[in-house]
């Protein structure tokens, strides 16, 4: 995913080449952002260019980057910082602290104070899979009623399993 420092980075100067973990269509943009600048377009009419210059795919993936944020950003109760975690999260989908790091050009340990912040919060999920600790923006928050009756449900579903023994599992000792 492409953020703000990327592109802040990108037309201060940071070759494209050293943005090479970035997901398609990113690459190409970036190179026909540090083009221009070179060039001699300014940071402005490079950044226009470069986005002129997508294709149709490049596009639709700029607008869905583009859609996930302004929903973010009337957040209420979020840092700057978290809501660019947050939309750079809901645009990768899944990822590990390493990724976002990459992606937001940020310090690991911020970014993970960042995403404990949202976890705590209920728009982050944080869990474990191969390869290690992950993180899964979620995209709406559950309404605590819909969490009451799924925990209901469960609870009933505890009490008629530990009322109906099966004929297969032996009375453990006490």
């Amino acid at each position: 995913m492409l953020t703000m420092e990327i592109i802040y980075a990108l037309l201060q100067g940071l070759p494209a080449k050293y943005l090479d973990f970035l997901e398609p269509p990113w690459p190409p943009f970036c190179l026909r952002l540090e083009q221009a600048l070179k060039n001699g377009a300014t940071p402005v009419e490079a950044l226009s260019y470069a986005i002129e210059s997508m294709n149709d795919w490049g596009r639709s993936q700029l607008n869905k980057t583009l859609l996930e944020v302004r929903p973010v950003m009337n957040l209420p109760g979020l840092s700057y910082r978290q809501k660019e975690a947050l939309i750079t999260l809901r645009s990768v989908g899944v990822a590990s602290l390493a990724q976002l790091s990459r992606v937001l050009l940020q310090d690991p340990s911020n970014v993970r104070k960042r995403l404990l912040a949202l976890v705590k919060k209920g728009y982050v999920l944080r869990f474990f899979r191969q390869g290690g600790i992950h993180y899964y923006a979620i995209p709406q928050k559950m309404e605590k009623s819909i969490k009451h009756s799924v925990n209901d449900l469960m609870n009933s579903l505890i009490a008629k399993a530990a009322s109906e023994k099966s004929p297969q599992q032996p009375d453990l000792p006490k």
